[in-house]
């Protein structure tokens, strides 16, 4: 049986206080960051997906693990906070 893999969530990232951030194969894209008919821009920096690409998304921001104290961390922290507000059946993976 196939497994199913669940939709990474929408959510405030680049700047906005609403969901400003979509992931695309592992990749956030900044949904206010588009031409007239809503077709996304590649974006110019890769960043990668906190919920399905966490470890690269760790290793970008130089976070070692999920016990440090730094601004990094927060932002994570702040992140996922929002995330289990807004989609309480989100089921985030370690």
């Amino acid at each position: 049986m196939a497994t199913k893999k669940q939709q990474c969530p929408e959510f405030p990232y680049f700047g906005a206080n609403y969901p400003d951030a979509r992931c695309i194969d592992g990749y956030l894209y900044d949904l206010d960051d588009c031409d007239e008919n809503g077709n996304l821009y590649e974006p110019s920096e890769k960043i990668p997906c906190p919920f399905c690409n966490k470890k690269e998304y760790f290793e970008k921001f130089g976070i070692m693990d999920e016990e440090e104290d730094s601004a990094a961390m927060d932002e994570y922290k702040s992140i996922v906070s929002w995330v289990k507000k807004h989609y309480p059946n989100y089921v985030i993976e370690d």
